[in-house]
């Protein structure tokens, strides 16, 4: 029959064990279960991260192609930081909405600071108390 181990933890089951089955105990299935649920719950929060990365990148993409010749005169002064100021703002929104999903997936905030690479504190102290991303609107 091969090697069949538990798909949640990784034990190997016995052949016995394995017939029909495929974790090892059934607070292993239920675990399963809630981490397949999280995910898919998730799935409108990992989309807002693709579109505040999206946004993110578009405007990036837009500021590299800045002309690279001096200003023609009457030119607003200051034209090269209003384009790159708003790259902070959107680099936040994305992570706002990267902590929102994982958070939406289960993720503890030890984790997610970890992810930060700050501590768990200090993400659920910036980040806890927003229920959602902020709108990745235009403008600015």
């Amino acid at each position: 029959m091969g090697d069949v181990r538990c798909g949640w933890c990784g034990a190997r089951l016995s052949e016995s064990e394995a017939r029909g089955r495929r974790y090892c105990l059934p607070a292993h299935r239920q675990a399963a279960w809630r981490a397949r649920r999280r995910w898919r719950e998730a799935a409108p929060a990992r989309k807002g991260v693709a579109a505040a990365g999206e946004l993110l990148l578009l405007h990036v993409t837009s500021v590299a192609r800045l002309p690279v010749e001096p200003p023609r005169p009457g030119s607003p002064v200051g034209w090269n930081c209003a384009a790159v100021a708003r790259v902070s703002d959107l680099a936040g929104q994305l992570v706002r909405a990267a902590v929102l999903a994982d958070r939406r997936a289960g993720a503890s905030w030890a984790q997610i600071g970890a992810g930060l690479g700050i501590s768990a504190e200090a993400a659920r102290s910036r980040f806890g108390r927003s229920r959602r991303a902020a709108p990745a609107g235009r403008g600015g």
